[in-house]
């Protein structure tokens, strides 16, 4: 290398001594040595936002919030509207009969008024069975054929005018008192229920056994029972 002034080895040494220490102070504290090698921790650098020694806040991503989907609502279905019940067709209603004034037949049935309430409309009866025969069939006299009410909405699960109630033991005629107050008229349903008594059939040849529905009651569809409204 020639020649080197002792000058120049001076600034030489002093540049070789400083090395680590340029080092150390570049990059930061906490340097060590182990065996061969040199590690070095260096701590996080620190930027100021404002304040001194203030750390940087954590990255912020953006998070895009989508809307919702609209719910779309799932249609209610309209249940079908119930058959249209077809118009009942009232038949003709007989004319009443007058009273009866003329006499007892030989071969009169005595009639018991249970209820007090039916004495008027088992006379209207009688009287229309007596225009047919030419004599009084039938007598009220308190013994004999019980005419009442009876139950007969409960067990028909319908409103039905009348019944003709027969037992090995006993007959009897019952009148719904569900309807005394609906239906108009009461002589074509006691006779229909008298003519039973004597043995007479729906829809045979002896009158009022084709009854007319009264006013305030019609046919039912299906068996034909007269009911009241």
């Amino acid at each position: 290398m020639g020649k080197i002034s002792a000058r120049w080895y001076g600034v030489l040494a002093a540049f070789l001594l400083s090395a680590p220490l340029l080092s150390a102070t570049a990059v930061g504290e906490g340097v060590a040595t182990q065996g061969s090698q040199r590690i070095v921790v260096v701590k996080p650098a620190t930027v100021s936002y404002g304040g001194p020694y203030e750390t940087p806040p954590p990255s912020q991503r953006a998070v895009a919030v989508l809307p919702a989907a609209p719910q779309t609502p799932v249609p209610t279905p309209t249940p079908a509207p119930p058959p249209a019940t077809p118009p009942q067709t009232p038949l003709p209603t007989a004319t009443m009969a007058p009273p009866w004034t003329g006499d007892f037949c030989a071969d009169v049935a005595s009639i018991n008024v249970v209820d007090a309430e039916l004495t008027g409309v088992v006379q209207e009866g009688i009287d229309a069975l007596s225009h047919h025969f030419g004599c009084q069939k039938f007598r009220i006299d308190g013994s004999g054929l019980p005419v009442k009410f009876g139950e007969i909405t409960p067990m028909l699960n319908a409103r039905v005018l009348g019944y003709a109630y027969s037992t090995p033991d006993a007959y009897e005629i019952w009148l719904n008192r569900d309807c005394l107050g609906v239906v108009e008229r009461w002589d074509g349903v006691v006779a229909h229920e008298l003519g039973h008594y004597l043995g007479w059939r729906h829809g045979d040849d002896h009158p009022y056994m084709w009854l007319a529905p009264p006013p305030g009651s019609y046919a039912q569809a299906g068996d034909a029972a007269i009911v009241c409204y």
